[in-house]
């Protein structure tokens, strides 16, 4: 593990918080970028014509919310391990955040920020999903780097021994004591956010309607949690139903699951798929500021 990635003098640069902004600047940085080409080719009235200014706002205050989000679901599904140390609620440099609740705290400030800034929320969903999803998979490195959310126990030749999170550590510098080789379940997570970013690119290019983008990495990431859960379950997450080796994540990555295809399957019924306007006359490029 390399959690400190090295010291500006006395203050250490933590990898997991560093992967997270790198994360972040990248996503931001993509939607940018397609919002200044659909200025430039999408006419006057089209959802998808969002102003560069919209996305780079969403990205600040929806990373904020985010990460809220995120912190206190990681918090109320291991309440008995800060209960005794609240104070330790606000150390989310260390690592420890459920992106389920992320994704949902995101999800309900999107839908707050398209009805106050008057954009199609479905549009926009469909801007931020690969963004996510490119976040989220160098994110996940963090976590690999820090040694939180690590796997079950397996012999497998790429198993890596992760700092205990079952025991007391003793303080630096001796030695952390380190679990068994386990699954390293951070990279698994990032290699299915890689996957889900190219497919979301590909998706992009073709004939789709507004929001087919947004429901389907809903119900890819429910499907990638419920996968590598069965990997993190008895180690990092335990079971809510131990008979039928079912954790409070399966379930939600099932209802999550079953949300995007339902929608994905509500707009293939009702609406026409419309491809991305095509180059019109040059404009001059619209930054954000």
């Amino acid at each position: 593990m390399h959690p400190i990635l090295f010291n500006l003098g006395k203050f250490p640069v933590r990898a997991y918080g560093t992967l997270l902004v790198l994360g972040f600047l990248v996503a931001l940085w993509r939607a940018v970028r397609v919002c200044n080409r659909r200025m430039q080719t999408e006419p006057e009235g089209s959802p998808r014509r969002i102003h560069p200014d919209i996305a780079f706002d969403l990205g600040i205050f929806g990373l904020l919310f985010g990460v809220i989000g995120a912190r206190l679901m990681f918090v109320l599904l291991d309440w008995s391990s800060f209960a005794h140390h609240p104070l330790d609620i606000f150390k989310v440099w260390e690592g420890g955040l459920s992106l389920h609740g992320g994704l949902l705290f995101g999800i309900l400030f999107l839908i707050f920020y398209c009805r106050w800034k008057k954009v199609s929320l479905l549009a926009l969903g469909d801007l931020c999903a690969p963004s996510f999803a490119i976040a989220y998979a160098i994110g996940r490195i963090g976590c690999l780097l820090n040694g939180c959310c690590y796997g079950a126990v397996c012999n497998l030749p790429w198993a890596v021994r992760f700092p205990d999170e079952s025991v007391h550590q003793p303080a630096p510098p001796a030695a952390p004591i380190l679990t068994p080789p386990s699954h390293p379940t951070q990279f698994y997570a990032s290699l299915f956010n890689l996957l889900f970013f190219v497919l979301l690119v590909r998706w992009e290019k073709r004939p789709r309607r507004d929001g087919e983008m947004f429901f389907g990495y809903i119900a890819m990431y429910g499907f990638y949690r419920f996968v590598v859960e069965m990997f993190r379950a008895g180690a990092t997450s335990t079971y809510l139903i131990p008979s039928l080796h079912l954790t409070d994540t399966h379930i939600v990555s099932v209802l999550m699951v079953l949300a995007g295809l339902i929608g994905i399957g509500w707009l293939r019924r009702h609406r026409p798929a419309v491809a991305d306007a095509g180059p019109s006359v040059p404009a001059a490029p619209v930054t954000a500021r």
